[in-house]
C-alpha cells in the first residue's frame, strides 16, 4: 500500500477541519452533554449526580411504555400505506405521457408546505364540529359525527359501534389506535406520499427500458413485469424510503404536537411528546434526557434490524 505523504495529509486534513468541526460543535458535543444531564438529577440547574437512576425509572414508567405504544401505532399506520400508495402512484405517473411535471408538482406541494401551516388547516378540517369537512364527508355516507382529533376511544371500537355493535372487547381500545391519531396518521401520509412518489419517480427513469420489452416479447402480463421487473429493480429506494420513514416516525413531533387535544389525551402522545412534556411541563431535563437517549437506542436497533432483515432482499444489480 502506497504510503500518502504528509503533505497530502495535512491538506486533506486541512479541507475536514471545517466540517469537523461543525460536526464536534453541534453534533458530538451535544450528545455528550446530554449523556452528562442524562446522569444527574438536573431541573432548572444542575444538582447532584445520580447516574442510572433515570434510566432504571424509565423502565417501570407508565408514560414511556405508552409512549412506545404509540410511536409504534403510528410507524405501523403510516409506513406501509405510504409504501403501497407512493409506488402506485410512481407507477401511473411514469407511464402518463402529458402533465407529468404538473402531477408532481401537485403531489409534492404537502412536503414543502410549512408544517405549522398545514396542520393547523388539517386540524380545521378534522374538527368535531358538524360543519367540519370530515364530518360532513362521513355524514354523508350515513354515520353519525364523529370527534376525530378529541376522539381517545379506539378507531375499532368506534368502526364496530358505527356497524350496530353495541358491545365490543375491553382489548380492543388498548390494541388498536385512537380515532385521534388515525386522524394524525393520515395528515402524515397526506405529506410524505408525494415526496416518496418523486424519489420513486426517480429510481423507476433508471429502469432500462429494454427489459420491459423483453418481457412483452415474451408475453409477460403488466401485472408479471411489474413483479419481475419494477419491484425489484426499485428495492434499493424503496428500502432507503423505509429506512428514512422509520426514523423519521420515531422522531415525529411538529405536526403531533399541533394535533393533539386534551381530549385525545395521552393516544396521540408520541415518544418524542412524551420527552418535550417531561422538559417544558415537568421541568426535568435530567429525566428527559434519559429517556431522549433510550429512543435513541430504540431507532438504532430498529434501523440495524431493519438492515439486516431487509438488506438482504435488496436487489442491487450487477
Amino acid at each position: 500500500m502506497k504510503k500518502i505523504p504528509l503533505r497530502e495529509q495535512a491538506i486533506a486534513w486541512g479541507f475536514l477541519s471545517p466540517a469537523l468541526l461543525v460536526l464536534l460543535v453541534f453534533g458530538i458535543w451535544p450528545i455528550a452533554y446530554a449523556l452528562y444531564i442524562s446522569l444527574h438529577r438536573w431541573r432548572i440547574k444542575q444538582e447532584a449526580f445520580i447516574g442510572v437512576d433515570h434510566y432504571v425509572r424509565a423502565l417501570s414508567d407508565p408514560g414511556l411504555f405508552n409512549g412506545f405504544k404509540v410511536t409504534l401505532f403510528y410507524a405501523l399506520g403510516t409506513i406501509p400505506a405510504e409504501m403501497v400508495l407512493s409506488t402506485g402512484l410512481a407507477c401511473l405517473l411514469f407511464n402518463i405521457l402529458r402533465g407529468k411535471g404538473f402531477f408532481r408538482v401537485l403531489y409534492f406541494l404537502p412536503y414543502i408546505t410549512p408544517v405549522i401551516a398545514s396542520a393547523v388547516v388539517f386540524r380545521t378540517l378534522f374538527s368535531p364540529h358538524p360543519s367540519s369537512l370530515a364530518n360532513r364527508f362521513w355524514v354523508f355516507w350515513g354515520f353519525e359525527n364523529q370527534r376525530w382529533l378529541y376522539e381517545n376511544k379506539s378507531a375499532v371500537a368506534l368502526g364496530l359501534k358505527a356497524l350496530g355493535f353495541s358491545t365490543y372487547p375491553a382489548w380492543v381500545d388498548t390494541f388498536f389506535p385512537s380515532l385521534a391519531l388515525v386522524s394524525v396518521i393520515l395528515y402524515n401520509i397526506w405529506v410524505y406520499v408525494g415526496y416518496d412518489t418523486v424519489i420513486l419517480l426517480a429510481g423507476l427513469s433508471a429502469i432500462p427500458r429494454q427489459y420491459y420489452e423483453a418481457a412483452e416479447i415474451d408475453g409477460a402480463s403488466p401485472w408479471q413485469s411489474f413483479c419481475q421487473i419494477t419491484l425489484p429493480l426499485i428495492s434499493p429506494t424503496l428500502f432507503f424510503l423505509a429506512t428514512v420513514a422509520i426514523i423519521g416516525t420515531f422522531k415525529a413531533f411538529n405536526h403531533i404536537y399541533i394535533l393533539r387535544t386534551p381530549g385525545a389525551r395521552d393516544t396521540t402522545d408520541v415518544l418524542s411528546v412524551v420527552i418535550f412534556d417531561q422538559i417544558f411541563q415537568n421541568h426535568n431535563s435530567g429525566y428527559a434526557a434519559a429517556l431522549a437517549f433510550i429512543l435513541f437506542i430504540a431507532i438504532l436497533v430498529l434501523t440495524l434490524v431493519q438492515n439486516r432483515v431487509l438488506g438482504r432482499r435488496v436487489f442491487y444489480g450487477d
